[in-house]
């Protein structure tokens, strides 16, 4: 073997060990990107969870919140609690919900815009943030809420 094929046969392994590598590399940070999907899917529906806990307590609990307001779901004692504190982040994610009113059309379905405001209906918004390769992510979910009791 002349030192000109020794070189071709190094060059063409060190391309398919750096190739593989790059595979390894490409699904480990699918798997992390997974793993914080799996994350921010369990907090935002602890998030709802939590509202809805405020709401079994006392509708006036949830319907003197203020819309467009960040609250953030903390567990106070045994019971949750909307705070308008920020308490940082869980994990490296960061959480809150936002109340806005829903209106009602005439035939009684929700509307954007025109109708009238159901006072037994809250729009409900659950969000997460967090950073992820540098990147700033936010999630969302939305629920409406209804004073059923």
């Amino acid at each position: 073997m002349s030192i000109i094929e020794i070189v071709v046969v190094v060059s063409i392994a060190i391309i398919g060990v750096m190739s593989i590598l790059q595979l390894f590399n490409v699904e480990i940070r699918a798997e992390r990107l997974r793993r914080e999907e799996l994350s921010v899917y369990a907090l935002l529906a602890e998030s709802l969870e939590a509202v809805r806990s405020v709401r079994d307590a006392d509708w006036a609990n949830i319907s003197s919140l203020s819309t467009g307001t960040n609250y953030y779901p903390e567990i106070s004692g045994s019971s949750w609690i909307l705070s308008n504190l920020d308490p940082g982040p869980i994990d490296g994610f960061t959480r809150w919900i936002v109340v806005d009113e829903v209106r009602r059309d005439a035939n009684f379905d929700i509307t954007d815009s025109g109708g009238v405001i159901d006072a037994d209906t809250l729009k409900i918004i659950a969000y997460a943030e967090w950073e992820s390769y540098g990147i700033t992510k936010t999630k969302s979910i939305t629920m409406y809420l209804t004073n059923w009791q």
